[in-house]
């Protein structure tokens, strides 16, 4: 078993050594991260021009200047190519529910893998202030377990989004629940330049019964199979009126 690990915490995220650590006990670990922080990043690539890739040992490598989904890219289409089992990215610092997913540079990650053909995880820890990081990385190893004796390589591949909660009572499956948050834009005046940036935070959850955010709340892990096919496929049969429009 071979085991590329990636994420958008950089190669000094918290949730890395520990991922690696129980990881090791399934298979061979290989890692590529971006060198730094590039949370946010969500599907973005790199297009054009060169990347360095810097040899930490052990198999471990970052990628300077790199997305997370550059990561997963360069790994499984170089030294990596035809090598890799399983994607797993994490342990992510922060939640990623509802349609955090979109955003996310850590579930990019994943999404990439099975893009390329590779059963992917992406893996998040709930509470930001209190992350336990050790446990998160064994439900992770077990979760993989399961994982791995139904998941199939072949694009696109499965690919599951995981939130874990501190002192997990367990494991539900459950669909994407949907976030609210208090956005704006904010400034500040430096001399005579304006910088402003996106500010906000987490308020609250809409139509979330049975959904990822009500399960980790209830102390749950939260394991949700996510479709890249983005086609909204009940709505087809509502828009074919437009062929009849545009027919010559």
């Amino acid at each position: 078993m071979n085991i590329l690990i990636s994420n958008d915490d950089g190669i000094k995220g918290k949730g890395l050594k520990p991922l690696i650590k129980e990881m090791s006990k399934l298979g061979n670990v290989y890692v590529i991260v971006p060198e730094h922080e590039m949370s946010g990043m969500s599907q973005s690539i790199t297009l054009d021009d060169y990347r360095q890739i810097k040899d930490y040992g052990n198999n471990i490598y970052s990628l300077i200047d790199g997305t997370p989904t550059d990561c997963v890219k360069f790994g499984l289409y170089s030294f990596l190519k035809d090598k890799i089992d399983l994607v797993i990215s994490g342990i992510n610092t922060h939640p990623n529910l509802g349609q955090d997913v979109v955003y996310s540079g850590t579930v990019a990650c994943a999404r990439e893998g099975a893009y390329l053909g590779i059963p992917s995880m992406a893996v998040s820890v709930v509470n930001e202030k209190r992350p336990c990081f050790e446990k998160s990385a064994a439900i992770v190893l077990e979760i993989a377990k399961q994982f791995l004796k139904t998941a199939k390589k072949g694009r696109p591949a499965p690919c599951l989004n995981v939130n874990i909660p501190p002192e997990a009572k367990g494991i539900k499956v459950v669909s994407l629940g949907i976030r609210s948050y208090d956005e704006s834009i904010v400034s500040k005046q430096t001399g005579k330049k304006t910088y402003y940036k996106l500010a906000g935070r987490f308020i609250c959850g809409k139509k979330n019964k049975g959904t990822d955010i009500e399960v980790v709340e209830k102390g749950f892990v939260a394991v949700t199979p996510l479709l890249l096919d983005q086609t909204h496929h009940k709505n087809m049969a509502k828009y074919k009126y437009m062929e009849e429009r545009f027919e010559k």
